[in-house]
C-alpha cells in the first residue's frame, strides 16, 4: 500500500517510502548508469537498504509519483534542526528523464523543507559533469556556492563536485 502523500504538485506527488518500495529503489539505485552519479559507492541491499530508507529526524526519503507510480527517488538528509539546514539528493528512472520530473520533485521537497520543517537552507552537491542535475538545481533557484576539488572517490578516481544552496527567503512557496 502506498505511503501517505506529503505534497501534491502539478504532475507529481511526493509520498513516504514504504517497505514494499524497497525493491523498486534497490533495482534503480544499483543500476550502474545511475549509481555512477551517487556519492555512496556501495550497493543498497538488505539491512543497509532498510536503514538507509528509514525516515528519521535527520533523513526523510520520498518517492516522487505520477498517477501513483514512482518515477524516481528523492531524500532530504543530514537534517540539522538547530542549524536549520539539510541536503537534498534525487534521481529519476532513466526512462522517465527529460520530462521535468526531477525539477518538480525537487521544488516540492524544498517547499516541504522550508514550509513544514522550517529549515533555513537546503544544500546539494553535484558531481562535475552531471549537467542535468545542475540544471534542476538552478531551475529550482539554487545558487552555486563553491567547487569541491577531489571531493568523492568514484569508480577508482577522485571527482570534483559543485556545492549549491538555497535559502528559505529565496524560495517561493
Amino acid at each position: 500500500m502506498p505511503g501517505p502523500i506529503y505534497l501534491q504538485g502539478d504532475r507529481l506527488s511526493l509520498r513516504a517510502v514504504e517497505p514494499d518500495d524497497h525493491a523498486f529503489i534497490r533495482r534503480y539505485w544499483n543500476n550502474p548508469d545511475l549509481r555512477h552519479w551517487f556519492p555512496i559507492a556501495r550497493p543498497l541491499q538488505g539491512a543497509y537498504l532498510a536503514d538507509f530508507l528509514e525516515s528519521s529526524d535527520e533523513n526523510v526519503p520520498f518517492l516522487p509519483c505520477r498517477d501513483g507510480d514512482p518515477v524516481g527517488f528523492l531524500w532530504l538528509f543530514d537534517i540539522d534542526e538547530v542549524a536549520g539546514r539539510c541536503e537534498i539528493g534525487y534521481w529519476i528512472r532513466p526512462e522517465e528523464r527529460q520530462q521535468g520530473y526531477a525539477t518538480e520533485a525537487a521544488a516540492l521537497a524544498v517547499r516541504y523543507a522550508v514550509d513544514e520543517r522550517r529549515l533555513h537552507k537546503i544544500m546539494a552537491r553535484v558531481f562535475d559533469g552531471n549537467t542535468p542535475s545542475r540544471r534542476v538545481l538552478e531551475t529550482v533557484g539554487f545558487t552555486h556556492e563553491g567547487h569541491l576539488r577531489d571531493h568523492y572517490y568514484i569508480d577508482g578516481e577522485y571527482v570534483d563536485a559543485s556545492l549549491f544552496g538555497l535559502l528559505a527567503d529565496e524560495h517561493i512557496s
